[in-house]
């Protein structure tokens, strides 16, 4: 019985020490960017008047919290949907280990961001940041650094009018569990002591590998925690895969919050962080999560829906999420990403569970694509669509089959802006009909049916959706 503990715990530890050193999106792209002179202009604080916080102009039912990257461009924050947003958290104050002080706060005394953003009635946060086990062990283990950097964060929230800070602290060490909560609580203390209005949240981890955090004391603490409900796959992941699996892998979106809340953490203080990125990785073929080849690199929401197009995207029923293989040269490439239809699924959960609302990572990643911020309201707005854990889709989309090629089954889906009578088809090249999949009405959301070509020689087909003045075609290839 030792022999057999042994040879099954000593990979799992294995495992869970290299999780634990795994780099976020956040940490990637802080360190990919880390030479960028910061989005916005720099400009004297004369120039940016503190304009009073308002009372907001939003119709939303949760909050609706994006990080703002520092690299966005300088008039990234003007395009943002104020009415789908109620915090934007300013990213960041980067930590200085040897004092607690910051080496760079990327210009939040200068950022137009603040007052534009309160004039729209939004809150601006300011995001501490710090990655990695060595860096959060010289601040967590020193009291005298604690405290430089809660004056400091005062100061700064005092100077700029801002409403608050985000600390995402990224890898810690089991042994530094009860010192991560006793510095949250003395930050928190301390911070509302001068600003009593002060919000303070923290971006947590979707799988706490080490143990090293206590939730519950940590959601008792804040105002809200905001779980990073991504890089389940990741840029050094082994295969393709989904960022942000609603469902289907080992650990998932699902199982992620359904932790925090037997845990202890109240449902109305979680939000679920969502991507608004996905990962394009070189891989070995066309099929589904492939073995990849190299690490992969991010693609921002506009990007990868701009291939997809080109490309043609699968719904993955079994994630709940997107993807395409497509080639460069004469090798493989797959992206996993997350669209409106896969982040609806998600605002439903959130929605279902009554979590307290969302995080975005990141904003400026939309590229001005109105889709994604209309699948917000729809989600979250104060029309009672909440209260049924009922999401409404922002768009009319037919997604290609999967597999495809195939012998004998496919799988095709589609989305359905509202309720439509819907004729689904399969015809030959030549037009002939094939097979009649779909011819009834059908409520609005997301569908899928499944088409088995048992009595039809190989070739190639179409299948064409016609859901009230929607039409659309997409080709497919049965191999026998």
């Amino acid at each position: 019985m030792k022999r057999l503990l042994l040879i099954v715990l000593i990979p799992v530890i294995a495992f869970a020490q290299q999780e634990l050193e795994r780099k976020s999106i956040h940490q990637l792209e802080s360190e990919h960017h880390r030479n960028d002179p910061a989005g916005e202009t720099a400009q004297s604080p004369a120039m940016v008047p503190l304009l009073p916080k308002t009372g907001g102009t939003q119709s939303l039912s949760k909050k609706a919290y994006g990080w703002h990257p520092y690299w966005a461009s300088q008039s990234a924050y003007a395009t943002y949907d104020y009415g789908a947003l109620t915090h934007i958290a300013f990213f960041s104050y980067e930590t200085d280990t040897a004092t607690g002080g910051y080496l760079t706060n990327r210009q939040w005394l200068t950022t137009p961001i603040i007052a534009y953003a309160h004039s729209q009635g939004v809150k601006v946060t300011l995001t501490v940041t710090n990655f990695g086990l060595e860096n959060n062990d010289k601040i967590l283990g020193d009291t005298v650094k604690q405290q430089r950097m809660i004056n400091t964060l005062i100061s700064l929230l005092q100077s700029a009018n801002g409403d608050g800070v985000n600390f995402d602290l990224e890898s810690v060490r089991l042994s530094q569990r009860a010192n991560l909560v006793a510095f949250m609580r003395r930050a928190s203390t301390q911070i509302k002591a001068v600003l009593p209005n002060a919000e303070i949240s923290m971006a947590t981890p979707a799988v706490d590998w080490s143990g090293s955090w206590d939730f519950a004391q940590l959601a008792q603490i804040c105002d809200y925690l905001i779980v990073m409900g991504y890089d389940y796959y990741y840029s050094g992941s082994s295969t393709a895969g989904p960022v942000a699996p609603l469902a289907g892998e080992n650990y998932n979106v699902t199982k992620t919050v359904q932790t925090y809340l037997d845990a202890g953490v109240p449902s109305s203080k979680l939000l679920l962080g969502v991507p608004w990125f996905g990962f394009d990785w070189p891989v070995q073929s066309s099929e589904r999560k492939s073995p990849a080849t190299a690490k992969a690199s991010s693609r921002t929401f506009a990007v990868a829906e701009q291939m997809a197009s080109s490309y043609g995207k699968t719904f993955d029923a079994l994630t709940k999420v997107p993807w395409f293989s497509y080639q460069s040269g004469t090798d493989w490439r797959q992206v996993w990403y997350d669209d409106t239809a896969s982040l609806s699924a998600k605002y439903g959960l959130v929605n279902s569970r009554k979590l307290g609302g969302i995080g975005i990572w990141a904003l400026s990643y939309d590229g001005s694509r109105q889709e994604i911020w209309n699948g917000i309201k729809a989600a979250f707005s104060t029309t009672g669509i909440e209260k049924r854990g009922d999401v409404r889709p922002v768009q009319f989309e037919l997604y290609q089959n999967y597999p495809n090629p195939f012998n004998p089954g496919t799988a095709i889906s589609y989305q359905l802006l509202a309720n439509s009578f819907v004729v689904l088809k399969v015809f030959d090249v030549l037009g002939r009909e094939v097979a009649t999949l779909t011819e009834q009405m059908m409520p609005a959301g997301f569908h899928t049916v499944t088409w088995k070509a048992v009595n039809v020689p190989s070739g190639f087909y179409i299948y064409r959706l016609i859901a009230g003045n929607h039409v659309e075609s997409k080709k497919m290839q049965l191999l026998k």
